[in-house]
C-alpha cells in the first residue's frame, strides 16, 4: 500500500481531495501516515518512512515547486519523494510515469515560452535557458543545428522593444548572430543571470525540441531537425511524427494560435497527455479534435 505524508504549504487545498482520491484509485488504497503545515512537517517526517510527500498548495504562483524543493532541502526532507497535489490531477498521471520523468531530467529547448509552461505545470526544474523568451524560427533552427557552439557564446545587449500588443517593454539580446527577445525579464542583467544559470543545467543526453507554428513550410524545416524527440504544435493535420495537432479554437482571451497552445500547456485545457509526450514523444489525445 502506498504510504503518503501530506505537507500543506499554503491554505489552498483545492487539489488535495482529488489528488488523494486518484492515488487511492491507482494504488488500491493508500495510507496517510501524517499531515503537517509548513515547517512542522519536519516533526512528523519519521525518517522518511513513506513513499510520497504530497505537497498541498504549491500551485499558488508565489510558492511553486522550486521553493518547495529548496525548503525540503533545508528541512532534510527527501526531495525525490515530493509530489505536488495538482500534478496528480493532470490527465494521464501515474506515479511511475512522473518519477520516470523526474529521473530523466529532460531539457526542453523551445522557440517560445511553451517549454517553461510545461515544466512549470509539471513542477519540473528549468533545465534549459529557453525560458521566458522567444526567437524567430530561422534563428531557432540555427541554434538547434549548432547548440553547443551557441551556448558557449555570451549574450550581448541589443536594446529594448515592446511585445506584439504594446503592453510592456522588455530587453532584446544577441547570441552571436541570433536575436533573443527576453519577453518576461525586466532588465538585460536579469535575463543574463537566468540564462547563465539555466544553461549549466542542460541535460544534453535527454533533449526535447519544441515549437509552435501555423506555417507548414516552417514545420517541415522543424521536422528535419536531427533530434529524436521533436514536438511541434500545429493547426493542421500531418502524418509526420513531430506534428501535434491542436484545433485552433480562438477566443477573445486567446486570440492567436500561440495563445491557444500556451494555454493548453497550463491545462486550459490539456489537449495531449503531457507525460506520454515528454517521455516517449507519443500523441495521446485527451479531448476530441476532429
Amino acid at each position: 500500500m502506498l504510504k503518503v505524508l501530506v505537507w500543506q504549504v499554503s491554505n489552498d487545498t483545492s487539489f488535495k481531495d482529488k489528488a488523494i482520491k486518484i492515488l487511492e484509485q491507482q494504488h488500491n488504497g493508500i495510507e496517510i501516515v501524517g499531515e503537517a503545515v509548513n515547517e512542522d512537517i519536519a516533526k512528523v517526517d519519521g525518517g522518511g518512512q513513506y513513499d510520497v510527500l504530497l505537497v498541498v498548495g504549491a500551485k499558488q504562483k508565489q510558492i511553486g515547486m522550486s521553493k518547495v524543493t529548496a525548503d525540503a532541502h533545508k528541512l532534510n526532507l527527501p526531495e525525490e519523494k515530493l509530489l505536488g497535489d495538482w500534478i496528480v490531477c493532470i490527465p494521464g498521471f501515474t506515479l511511475e510515469k512522473y518519477r520516470q520523468l523526474q529521473q530523466l531530467q529532460i531539457s526542453i529547448f523551445a522557440s517560445n515560452c511553451i517549454g517553461g509552461f510545461f515544466s512549470n505545470s509539471l513542477g519540473l526544474p528549468f533545465r534549459s535557458p529557453f525560458v521566458n523568451l522567444w526567437l524567430h524560427s530561422n534563428d531557432f533552427f540555427k541554434f538547434m543545428l549548432e547548440p553547443h557552439s551557441y551556448v558557449e557564446k555570451s549574450l550581448t545587449y541589443k536594446g529594448k522593444t515592446f511585445d506584439s500588443r504594446k503592453t510592456f517593454e522588455f530587453p532584446v539580446a544577441m547570441l552571436g548572430d541570433i536575436t533573443l527577445y527576453m519577453m518576461h525579464y525586466k532588465t538585460f542583467e536579469e535575463a543574463v543571470e537566468s540564462w547563465e544559470a539555466r544553461k549549466k543545467r542542460i541535460n544534453w543526453n535527454n533533449l526535447v525540441v519544441m515549437m509552435i507554428t501555423t506555417d507548414e513550410k516552417i514545420f517541415k524545416q522543424f521536422d528535419a531537425l536531427p533530434y529524436d524527440k521533436k514536438i511541434c504544435f500545429v493547426p493542421f493535420k500531418s502524418d509526420l511524427d513531430s506534428a501535434f495537432y491542436i484545433e485552433p479554437r480562438l477566443t477573445e482571451k486567446n486570440p492567436r494560435f500561440v495563445d491557444v497552445v500556451n494555454a493548453s500547456a497550463q491545462g486550459y485545457p490539456f489537449y495531449y497527455d503531457m507525460f506520454d509526450m515528454l517521455l516517449y514523444g507519443k500523441k495521446t489525445p485527451l479531448i476530441d479534435m476532429k
